[in-house]
This record gives C-alpha cells, structure tokens and sequence, in this order.
C-alpha cells in the first residue's frame, strides 16, 4: 500500500500537499507571486437531475 493511503489522504490531496512543499523549496528569487499564487483552487458544481443541469455552475464554498 502507498505511503499516501496509509496516511489516510486521498492522491488529490497528496499531489497538493508534494507540490505545495515543493514551492516553498524554491529559491527566494524563485518564489513569484505567479507561482505562489498556484496553490489556490477553485471549483464549482452543477445540479442534475435526469441528465440535464439544472442551472449555471456554482462556486463551491467552505
């Protein structure tokens, strides 16, 4: 079994977790507001029901 299973993460939240350790590995001069900035994630979902959506994507909300 992987490293990230046992640790109970899902891969998604692997890949974040390796790439957000990555970027604070950069070099200071390295470390552009561009490339800090990629951590943010925006995600939105739709309602269906029957197989049609049921309106516009929504931003989804903590």
């Amino acid at each position: 079994m992987s490293a990230w299973r046992k640790a109970g993460l899902t891969y998604n939240a692997y890949l974040s977790v390796a790439a957000k350790t990555v970027r604070s590995a950069l070099k200071p001069e390295a470390q552009t507001a561009a490339v800090l900035s990629r951590d943010r994630v925006d995600s939105k979902y739709t309602k269906f029901e029957k197989g049609e959506p049921q309106g516009e994507p929504k931003p989804l909300v903590n």
